[in-house]
Parts: structure tokens; C-alpha cells; sequence
């Protein structure tokens, strides 16, 4: 169905906390504790899959999954990335796992970067559709948003971690 995609930035997941930390959490290994309350997406979300993924290969999510299953637990799953950081905002939640490129979005939130994550690296991309009734444009457009001094520096400055790109050629 894609005709042409065109890479723009990289997000990794990370631990939110509120501003300061005042839970000290420092790994997804704090998520055990009895007094800790925490907001997972689920896994119809790309970020509550792969964090079931990395917790498995670090051999945390048992443990975590039990208490998920537990009526009265600490821990809830929620749909999307900006239901945990919403969750975390009003101090309905302590921690949760969102993308580094959101969290800017969040300025009462912190974040808490680990290796578990930092390896779990996402690619943000744009493509254009074969059946594009306006291919040409789509396609003007995704070269804009892909340009090193157009569309790059504007994802930079939202939080994300853009790619290398090309300099702006205004060419259809």
C-alpha cells in the first residue's frame, strides 16, 4: 500500500514519574513495591505490547502480570500513552511507561531513562499511499517534514529525536 516512507524520528519508552521523583523511582524493578500505583498501557497499544516484550525478556512481567490480575492492585492498564501520563499529572498514578517524545508535553512529569528501554529504539516515519489521489502533493509534503531544515527541526524542538535528513528542495 505504500508507495514511498520516509523516515523522520526515533522515541524510546521511559518511566514517567512526577516532577521530582518523590517516589524515588529509578527502574521497572520499583513497580513491585507495595506502595508504588501504576498506569500500563495495554497491549492493543505499540507501547503496552513492547513493554510486555521488554519486561518478559527481563523477567519482570510474571510478577507484574500477577498483580495487574489482582482486583484491588495498584497497577492499572489503560489504552493509550497520554491516558498513563494524564493518570500520572493528577497524581492518580505514581509511575507509567510513555514515549520520550511525549514527555515534553508533560512539563509536570520527569522522566527516568533505563538500558531496558534505551535499546528499544522506535522509528516515527511518513508515507505516502499508492492510492494517493494527490500523490504528488502527499509526497512534496513528506519530503518537507523529512527536510533537515524544514520539517526535522520542528520534531526536534516537540521532544522527539529526529533523524538525518536531506536540506529542503522545493521540487515536485
Amino acid at each position: 500500500l505504500t508507495d514511498e516512507c520516509f523516515p523522520l524520528a526515533l522515541m524510546r519508552p521511559v518511566i514517567a514519574v512526577r516532577k521530582g521523583n518523590p517516589k524515588n523511582i529509578k527502574t521497572t524493578a520499583d513497580f513491585q513495591r507495595d506502595d508504588m500505583r501504576v498506569a500500563l498501557t495495554n497491549p492493543a497499544a505499540a507501547i503496552g505490547k513492547m513493554t510486555r516484550e521488554l519486561l518478559q525478556r527481563s523477567g519482570e512481567w510474571d510478577a507484574l502480570k500477577r498483580k495487574l490480575e489482582q482486583t484491588g492492585s495498584r497497577i492499572i492498564e489503560v489504552g493509550t500513552v497520554p491516558e498513563v501520563a494524564n493518570n500520572i499529572k493528577i497524581d492518580a498514578m505514581d509511575t507509567g511507561i510513555i514515549w520520550d517524545a511525549m514527555a515534553p508535553q508533560y512539563p509536570e512529569l520527569d522522566i527516568v531513562r533505563v538500558p531496558l528501554f534505551d535499546q528499544a529504539v522506535r522509528n516515527v516515519s511518513i508515507g505516502v499511499l499508492r492510492c494517493s489521489q494527490q500523490r504528488a502533493a502527499a509526497l512534496h509534503f513528506a519530503r518537507y517534514l523529512a527536510a533537515s531544515d524544514k520539517g526535522l527541526p520542528v520534531f526536534k524542538k516537540y521532544g522527539y529525536e529526529p533523524v538525518s535528513g536531506a536540506p529542503w528542495t522545493d521540487t515536485k
